[in-house]
């Protein structure tokens, strides 16, 4: 006979999940085949191809851009440098979660179906409430993907916003060029660039800044403006594949296992509870709590040892942009508000980024510190010498929480969230001075 739990977790593996949905369908666009269940990897590897080039084209022209207006001044270049960072780390984070696709298609895989769940032998246990239990750990198992959903799909929305600002840009500044302001009906933003010669010309689209190169033979150009105008059309498209595909699968990984400790916690509450567990099975039913809170264990050394590196450079660069967006927003107050409310949401889109890493993760520390206690204040001095062994030995292994290391220097938390933005504080000041003199 199949285990209750085992029955009920096949069932929730059923369920649809709109945020992991998404989460697969992002990392799948970028090439990397995070659900290998659902979907073939056939093609994966030519889109990885496409992805690269593509990209190494962006900033390529993104790069050309900077160096042409290097000596203007910072504020010329810095929308430029920001898609720059952007892109790199998409492609950066692309390679890196491909050279570790199998233990994150694995973490995936256990992640929906409730692996570190089955096979606990706990229902199999005789337990007066079984379905007490079963109600229980179902809810909390529900409520847990209802809000790794929420918290998915709201990064959705606001990573979205400055994706369609920049796709729609060059419409909108087209037909307020063509039909309001009646000056000029090209959808440019400036003049060619003739830098390297008469065959070899440089031109700048209004999507973003940047100086896209193109060989212009008689008539003819290659590639040709509509191919060249897509190209950069297509570059935050591919942010918005990187920047929500992988960083909420940190969410969806990090919240579940809060949502384990959560099931461990209520079963180490409920060990010494007699409506629940009799005396003559507490032993047993302990035992089974500790192979789970190992599974966990295990289950979390594996989401670290996934994300330690990428998470440091994410950090990194996170601390760099918003910086050089906190400088951007000095130098549009004068400008208006149109330029400031793009400004403000790339802000918020960034920090929002280098935020759902640290609360996420505070969040498992603080559930892994409340299991600390909830070992301790179970009523284990009213019990065997064997339970109470198991107990001594759970609070000496559950005394280090479990945390999130950023590269083995320093660990994710709301500490460390508070330390990123003022060392970007601190960067911004320093920009700003140099730049003033």
């Amino acid at each position: 006979m199949q285990d209750l739990l085992d029955l009920e977790l096949e069932r929730i593996d059923q369920m649809p999940k709109l945020g992991l949905w998404w989460v697969e369908y992002s990392a799948f666009c970028m090439g990397v085949n995070i659900a290998p269940r659902k979907r073939s990897s056939k093609f994966c590897k030519l889109t990885r191809y496409v992805v690269v080039v593509v990209n190494a084209h962006i900033i390529y022209s993104l790069i050309a851009f900077i160096m042409a207006n290097y000596h203007v001044s910072f504020e010329a270049y810095v929308e430029a440098v920001l898609l720059t960072f952007q892109l790199s780390v998409g492609v950066v984070k692309m390679f890196h979660f491909q050279s570790f696709v199998e233990p994150c298609s694995h973490l995936v895989f256990a992640t929906e179906s409730g692996e570190v769940l089955k096979s606990l032998g706990l229902f199999n246990l005789d337990l007066p409430n079984k379905q007490s239990i079963l109600k229980s750990l179902r809810l909390i198992l529900l409520d847990n993907w209802i809000v790794i959903d929420r918290q998915v799909m709201f990064f959705f929305k606001i990573v979205c916003m400055p994706v369609l600002y920049y796709c729609g840009r060059p419409y909108f500044q087209y037909i307020f060029d063509c039909y309001i302001f009646k000056d000029s009906c090209e959808m440019t933003l400036s003049k060619f660039y003739d830098i390297l010669s008469t065959m070899y010309d440089l031109f700048l689209l209004t999507a973003y800044p940047a100086i896209v190169p193109f060989v212009q033979i008689g008539k003819y150009e290659f590639p040709s403006y509509v191919i060249r105008f897509f190209l950069l059309q297509s570059g935050p498209i591919w942010c918005f594949f990187a920047v929500f595909g992988f960083n909420s699968l940190f969410v969806v990984l990090t919240m579940y296992e809060s949502g384990l400790i959560k099931v461990l916690r209520f079963l180490v509450q409920s060990s010494t509870t007699n409506e629940l567990v009799p005396q003559k099975e507490r032993v047993a039913y302990l035992r089974c709590c500790v192979r789970l809170f190992a599974r966990i264990s295990r289950h979390h050394g594996q989401i670290e040892n996934l994300f330690k590196y990428i998470i440091l450079v994410q950090c990194s660069v996170s601390s760099i942009l918003i910086c050089m967006l906190l400088y951007k927003i000095s130098t549009v107050l004068e400008v208006g508000w149109v330029w400031m409310g793009m400004i403000m949401v790339y802000f918020v889109t960034i920090a929002l980024e280098i935020s759902l890493y640290n609360l996420s993760a505070q969040k498992v520390e603080t559930q892994s510190e409340l299991l600390f206690y909830d070992w301790y204040n179970c009523d284990w001095y009213n019990e065997s010498k064997e339970f109470k062994f198991l107990i001594k030995m759970m609070l000496l292994f559950s005394r280090r929480a479990f945390v999130l290391s950023v590269g083995g220097f320093t660990n994710l938390s709301h500490k460390f969230l508070v330390q990123v933005f003022r060392l970007s504080a601190n960067f911004f000041l320093l920009l700003r001075n140099m730049n003033n003199k």
